[in-house]
């Protein structure tokens, strides 16, 4: 996991970097710390989820994040097929007759 996050951190580095925005500039606009951005590119775990969230959406990257898409979980997808029903019945109504 540790490889994840510092392999992320990179590559928002990198994009920043395309971008020609400094630490600090990226900081002020992602609305935080220098120190957050500079620990985030480091690949920092206890950088907050919401920081990377936000240099995503500064760098214009938040369409390429797909984390946990229902139509990419391929294991959940198999389990649901196998659970389905054969036939579907509609529920009777209670009749309340008094």
């Amino acid at each position: 996991m540790l490889n994840r996050i510092r392999r992320i951190g990179k590559n928002l580095q990198i994009a920043r970097k395309r971008r020609k925005k400094t630490v600090k500039q990226a900081a002020e606009m992602m609305g935080t710390s220098l120190s957050s951005v500079r620990r985030m590119e480091e690949g920092d775990p206890s950088v907050r989820f919401e920081t990377y969230l936000a240099a995503l959406e500064v760098y214009q990257l938040e369409n390429t994040l797909r984390f946990a898409e229902p139509e990419d979980d391929v294991i959940g997808l198999a389990l649901e097929k196998q659970r389905l029903p054969q036939r579907v019945r509609l529920k009777k109504e209670k009749r309340l007759d008094f």
